[in-house]
Parts: C-alpha cells; sequence; structure tokens
C-alpha cells in the first residue's frame, strides 16, 4: 500500500474512534417518574397530612407526627432558614414544611426511605439529602434550649 492511503485509512479511524468516544460520553437524562411529580398536583401523603389531618383531626394529625400542630409550628419556624432550598427554573424545591414533616415521619415510624418516597412522592434520593440536614438542624437549634 502507498502511504497517502495509509494516512487516510489511518484519519478516517481516528475520527470513528472520536466520534464513539463522543457518543458514550452524552450521558442522557433521566426523565422524572412521572407518579412522583403528582406531589404538586395535591395527591400523596403531605397532601392528605396538610389539607385533612390537621383541619379535620388534630389527634390523627399528632398521632402522624408525633407533635402537636403547635409544636410542629414552633420547630419549624426555629430550622426553616437552615432547611429551605430556592426553587430552580426547572423544578420546584420540597418546601421546608415538606421536609419536616417527611422527616418526623421517619424519626417516628423508622420506616425505609423507598417507603417514604412511595407514601410522600419524593424521590429517595432526595429524601436521603434531607433528612440528615433536618436532623442536625433539630438539634443544633434544640440543643441550646434543652441541652445543658
Amino acid at each position: 500500500m502507498n502511504t497517502e492511503k495509509l494516512i487516510t485509512i489511518a484519519g478516517v479511524t481516528i475520527i470513528i474512534i472520536i466520534a464513539l468516544h463522543l457518543k458514550n460520553q452524552v450521558k442522557k437524562r433521566k426523565k422524572m417518574r412521572s407518579w412522583i411529580g403528582r406531589r404538586q398536583q395535591g395527591r400523596g401523603l403531605l397532601n392528605m397530612l396538610e389539607t385533612e389531618l390537621l383541619s379535620e383531626d388534630p389527634t390523627a394529625y399528632r398521632n402522624f407526627l408525633r407533635l402537636n400542630n403547635e409544636q410542629f409550628e414552633e420547630i419549624l419556624s426555629l430550622i426553616e432558614n437552615y432547611i429551605k432550598k430556592e426553587d430552580t427554573l426547572l423544578k420546584a424545591s420540597v418546601s421546608a414544611r415538606n421536609r419536616l414533616e417527611v422527616t418526623l415521619r421517619f424519626l417516628a415510624t423508622g420506616e425505609t426511605y423507598r417507603s417514604l418516597m412511595y407514601s410522600c412522592r419524593i424521590h429517595e434520593s432526595t429524601i436521603s439529602r434531607f433528612i440528615p440536614e433536618v436532623c442536625v438542624a433539630i438539634y443544633k437549634k434544640l440543643r441550646e434550649k434543652y441541652l445543658k
């Protein structure tokens, strides 16, 4: 083979290798599971907690979170600035109220993150990130008052 053909073949081979490498690097974004998105449409456990239990059955609300509404609101007011996140253009963040509700439910029942995901319609990876944050915020704010 002459030198020109070898150079052409080598060039084409390099282009194909680069194209395959770039194709493998492109990551497709995972779509949000449609049933998780229904949290914003008023479905799921958190909506039931806020709309039904709080107004219609305070005893069940207290049993569910192990706190009455006044205690819940007091803790929320203490830690809200530490646990709230800003909404982005792509999606709404989980509110500070919902973060605290899920955390209290987790602490009260010991449910797994996956079980909470199905009932609260918040993905388990999100839950696994914010529950420790909320627990740290509660500890930091309440230790001054209750731990000496």
